[in-house]
């Protein structure tokens, strides 16, 4: 499941149109949408939102492999869960560094008469370089939640384990992707992401995942 440098290039800028296309369309008309009902939306993003925390996969990754190195000895499965574990973490810290670089406000900005929108990384030109850099990251030490709407997190862990089970299972790939989808749109019922966080998200899941997998092919494969 190697594709051609052609193949990743088309995918990774049909996902960075999707993000523009999105920010200057259809993001802030869907937050509103849902933020105009939060009571019966926001639980139910919440609850669903509950699959694509990390913590679970990076949790089953550490098990299986302690299961697998200790007790029923397989090092084809060993390999597999640090798989799964290397694309939870190196997903995560890739999607972390880029949510404190770019310091977008998630959709609460536009909660009541609101209209604080967009990203910290591309206000404040008025003041100097240094002023600018000092400016962006107190505002984050000092409200770190509600700036790091990009790219989704959650989006980010759920495409990562997504492309994880593709290359493993890919008898069910219909399966796996309505989960993904499913998982990572209720990030926008919760009121936590707009929806070109969510493409963010995907491009950064699949891509690092493969990324790894490249790396780690020969090992998840088959075990000499």
């Amino acid at each position: 499941m190697i594709f051609s440098k052609k193949a990743y290039l088309v995918y990774v800028l049909t996902l960075i149109i999707l993000m523009f296309v999105s920010y200057f369309t259809l993001d802030m008309r869907v937050a509103h949408f849902f933020l105009a009902d939060v009571k019966t939306y926001e639980p139910i993003g919440d609850f669903i939102s509950i699959f694509g925390e990390s913590h679970w996969y990076i949790g089953t990754a550490i098990l299986g492999f302690l299961f697998f190195k200790f007790y029923k000895k397989n090092e084809l499965y060993q390999q597999r869960f640090l798989f799964l574990l290397y694309i939870n973490l190196f997903s995560g810290i890739i999607s972390l560094f880029l949510k404190w670089i770019f310091g977008r406000i998630r959709p609460w900005g536009l909660r009541g008469e609101n209209d604080d929108y967009g990203f910290l990384l591309f206000q404040n030109f008025d003041m100097s370089f240094v002023e600018k850099m000092k400016y962006h990251y107190v505002t984050l030490l000092e409200a770190p939640t509600t700036y790091t709407s990009f790219p989704s997190g959650h989006t980010t862990t759920v495409f990562a384990v997504f492309t994880y089970l593709v290359i493993l299972f890919p008898k069910y790939l219909y399966l796996w992707l309505t989960l993904g989808i499913v998982i990572s749109s209720s990030r926008l019922l919760a009121n936590d992401h707009f929806i070109s966080d969510i493409f963010a998200g995907i491009m950064i899941g699949t891509i690092s995942t493969m990324f790894l997998y490249s790396k780690l092919r020969k090992k998840i494969e088959t075990v000499s």
